[in-house]
């Protein structure tokens, strides 16, 4: 039995994923894929998805829940996280930079990246105003 994951289904993989408006989970992902008519099993999803990943060609990135949520790399997203509502802001750009994701040569010591993500964890202005008025 062959890999079940073939050029033209990670190719779909990488569409569904670009047309999409947000970043997807793998769940949400085959969904869509079953909305298609495509029968693509969910492991098939998962496995197609690393491979992807591993050519940098789509980025990951973990909630606090566990889920990991998938999109291209050209969909450079950076968030701030309120760890007390779930309360998530997209930043505007990334404060990275992306050349060498501003580490040097020394720093990444042979190392590739092929993506990033970044994300502050932290209270929400919301958040941090009923923290004071229950403090005062």
């Amino acid at each position: 039995m062959g890999s079940a994951i073939t050029q033209p289904r990670q190719q779909h993989l990488l569409h569904v994923l670009q047309q999409a408006e947000c970043e997807l989970s793998a769940q949400a992902l085959h969904q869509r894929l079953r909305a298609t008519n495509r029968s693509t099993g969910l492991a098939t999803v998962y496995r197609g998805l690393k491979l992807l990943q591993q050519a940098g060609l789509i980025r990951s990135r973990k909630l606090a829940n566990g889920e990991t949520l998938y999109a291209p790399v050209e969909r450079d997203d950076h968030h701030l996280i309120c760890v007390q509502c779930g309360a998530i802001q997209a930043l505007p750009h990334c404060p990275l930079g992306t050349a060498g994701l501003g580490l040097g040569a020394v720093l990444l010591q042979g190392f590739r990246p092929l993506f990033h993500t970044f994300e502050v964890h932290g209270l929400c202005s919301r958040c941090q105003h009923q923290e004071a008025c229950l403090d005062g």
